[in-house]
């Protein structure tokens, strides 16, 4: 059995290898318990890397068994416990010293102590200087989190390159080639700092480093260099789709949107991953041209490939499109549908209105919206109903139904039932607009954060400061709907969050606002789906929802008052200004 699973393990059969050692625990448990861990992990399969971890380590805690458990506490997001379980290993001083210092970078860089992280691998470099993976590393500590910081770190590493090239071309420095590798690309490209050669740093720097640079470059808004830089780097890129993935988004913020049309198009004849089929979907719908929106609401389908699971059946899914691949619409005629939504709320009031056009396709429409929004559409279906029969065979459900034809995401709609652009403003909301309310003094609702937003790549929220700067010196009410935050308002501002359960109670309390100011947030779409006065703030970088970046506005809502955010004393007067013009 010894030998059956070492061969399995040597030859990434882990799945083998996993049952082997699961079945030879009783027998020899130490050596089954190793494997089994180790198949484990191989295998993404965390939870149990972590028992049968937790399990060697206590009968044999050598360092490389800790180092392993503390891997497996890092991917059960056991952080604590990985921190306590690293510095104890330290202390040991023992030949695993470095790997579980780099180990331990790893982990401060995860809980964002940044600070300590890079203290450990300038460390660990003065130790082994010409490890380039190593340097990358070292490279992406804040690249995420700090661009300012993270560019300065790429600029470290290419300056060292260069004076490292500098020594190897004048001999200062040797690079050493094993005369046993049989080929001349592997002489060159071996992977030990032993064949450093200036051919493997410059292809070291042109694949991995500059690219990111020129990423920085663009995250910090220095587009004409950034573009430089990765015009600079086409030719020794050409079969990176990553790399023109980010050439794309530089291309289309700065409004050349042929060149990152063709970019991504470049990107998926190299990877056709869901990723950059989702990135060009948003290009092309972000355009506001019939064409485009034809072709960027397929691409846009890629967007499942993230579905959770929870929300979204893949089974179900795969036999409507199944059934649209072979009749079209007509699949769908007169049967009963579920639509169900696997996006944000945001996404369900702004996708709703393509229900109009399903019930004039189906027998029946069935809808169920997150539970949280049950009670609204309820409501407002109940309500529409008494007036016209658009939605008259449209239920909505607070549970998923045993019995239906065919079940659609709501953000397929346009894809499946064939709603073309023009056809979007034609569509009615299931939301009643509401009436312009007769405040004596005008009330201005207000929010500006949401948890989601953090980390992602398109910046979303707003500081209270300033946005409370702005608004402190105009004779209006100021109504905070803002959830989720910690911020001590004034007395002076009206909190209503506290009165909120459900996006039915969201809805009422809108109802008697005369302006909504908000970030691009689910309640920005209720107050414009209630015709209320909307300004959307966003950044110089927004979702594909509101348009071109240079020309801002939302074939979903029109009336949408897109604000975008730039010079701080400018917004103060401009936004200022677009509240006085809106109330008066």
């Amino acid at each position: 059995m010894f030998d059956r699973i070492y061969y399995y393990y040597f030859n990434a059969n882990y799945e083998k290898c996993l049952e082997l050692s699961e079945r030879f625990l009783k027998e020899n448990q130490k050596f089954a318990l190793e494997f089994a861990m180790l198949s484990s992990y191989k295998l993404s399969l965390f939870q149990k890397a972590l028992y049968y971890a937790q399990e060697l380590f206590s009968i044999n805690p050598t360092s490389f068994n800790g180092l392993m458990l503390s891997k497996s506490y890092i991917e059960n997001l056991r952080f604590d416990e990985a921190l306590n379980l690293l510095q104890q290993l330290l202390d040991r001083k023992d030949d695993l010293q470095n790997e579980i210092n780099l180990q331990l970078a790893f982990l401060y860089k995860i809980i964002n102590k940044f600070e300590e992280s890079e203290k450990i691998f300038k460390e660990l470099l003065s130790k082994d200087l010409y490890n380039l993976d190593l340097w990358k590393e070292y490279a992406e500590i804040y690249f995420k989190k700090d661009f300012v910081k993270a560019l300065d770190a790429h600029e470290e590493l290419y300056n060292f390159m260069q004076k490292l090239i500098e020594k190897l071309q004048d001999g200062t420095l040797m690079g050493r080639h094993n005369p046993n590798l049989n080929n001349l690309q592997d002489r060159l490209h071996s992977k030990t700092k032993e064949n450093l050669t200036v051919s493997k740093i410059h292809d070291f720097l042109a694949h991995q480093i500059l690219p990111q640079k020129a990423y920085l470059l663009f995250k910090l808004f220095k587009i004409s260099d950034s573009l430089k830089l990765f015009q600079s780097l086409e030719e020794a890129n050409q079969h990176h789709p990553q790399f023109w993935q980010n050439y794309a988004k530089v291309l289309e913020f700065s409004s050349n949107y042929q060149s990152a049309y063709n970019a991504y198009q470049k990107c998926l004849s190299l990877n056709t991953h869901a990723t950059y089929q989702f990135d060009l979907a948003y290009l092309l719908m972000r355009m506001g041209v019939d064409d485009n929106f034809e072709e960027g609401k397929k691409y846009y389908e890629s967007r499942l490939f993230y579905a959770h699971n929870e929300t979204f059946s893949t089974y179900h899914y795969n036999e409507s499109i199944k059934a649209f691949n072979k009749s079209g619409v007509d699949a769908f005629k007169n049967k009963e549908i579920l639509v169900f939504c696997e996006q944000g709320f945001g996404d369900t009031i702004m996708y709703a209105r393509c229900l109009e056009k399903l019930c004039k396709i189906a027998s029946r429409v069935l809808f169920a919206p997150q539970s949280a929004m049950y009670e609204m559409f309820k409501n407002q279906i109940k309500i529409l109903n008494q007036n016209d029969d658009i939605f008259k065979n449209l239920k909505v459900l607070k549970n998923l139904p045993k019995k239906f034809d065919y079940a659609i995401p709501i953000c397929s709609l346009p894809f499946l039932v064939d709603i073309k652009l023009n056809e979007i403003l034609r569509l009615k909301t299931p939301i009643l607009p509401q009436k312009r309310p007769q405040n004596k003094k005008k009330k201005l609702g207000i929010f500006y954060f949401t948890p989601n937003a953090d980390g992602s790549d398109l910046l979303r929220n707003f500081k209270f400061e300033l946005l409370f700067d702005i608004l402190k010196d105009l004779d209006y009410e100021i109504i905070s709907f803002q959830m989720q935050s910690n911020e001590n308002l004034l007395k002076s501002i009206e909190d209503r969050s506290k009165k909120i359960k459900n996006w039915n109670d969201t809805f009422n309390n809108l109802s008697d606002i005369d302006c909504m100011i908000s970030i691009d947030s689910a309640i920005a779409h209720l107050s414009l789906a209630m015709d209320i006065p909307t300004i959307v703030l966003l950044h110089p970088r927004f979702d594909w929802r509101w348009g071109k970046f240079e020309d801002p506005k939302s074939f979903f809502w029109p009336k949408a008052k897109c604000f975008v955010l730039k010079d701080e004393e400018e917004v103060k007067r401009n936004l200022q200004k677009l509240i006085k013009d809106i109330l008066h």
